[in-house]
């Protein structure tokens, strides 16, 4: 027997065994309590996320839609349809013809001149009109 249980009778025994298992219920209560406010506190801070995300996810595609700004990303993001998609100016068509091998160079310098011929008359013609 150790010798500070020496002093103690049954009733002190087992009064000392109570105060140390409430004690020890009382620290892990704490625990759980500390525990269970960090848990509610993040799962606070994601659900806050997730509506300011969403929300602002909301107003992102409502300006998209009504801009049309959408299909105009999605052009310029979208590095296939760029490069395959055939240039509207005929400068710009010669030059990437050119850049892929289509063209020769005397061939390339030949239309390009061509076209720069056809530009010079639509504005000869343009300045006509307006004289």
């Amino acid at each position: 027997m150790p010798p500070t249980d020496r002093g103690l009778g049954t009733l002190g025994k087992l009064v000392l065994g109570t105060v140390v298992v409430v004690t020890a219920l009382v620290v892990a209560t704490a625990i759980l309590a500390v525990l269970q406010n960090l848990l509610a506190a993040l799962l606070g801070l994601l659900v806050t996320g997730l509506l300011i995300g969403g929300a602002a996810y909301l107003v992102y595609w409502l300006v998209s839609s009504i801009t049309g700004g959408e299909s105009e990303s999605a052009d310029a993001t979208d590095g296939a349809t760029a490069t395959t998609a055939a240039p509207v100016d005929p400068v710009d068509r010669l030059t990437e013809q050119y850049k892929r091998g289509e063209l020769t160079d005397e061939e390339f310098e030949r239309r390009l001149e061509a076209e720069m011929t056809d530009v010079d008359q639509e504005i000869a013609d343009l300045e006509a009109e307006l004289e």
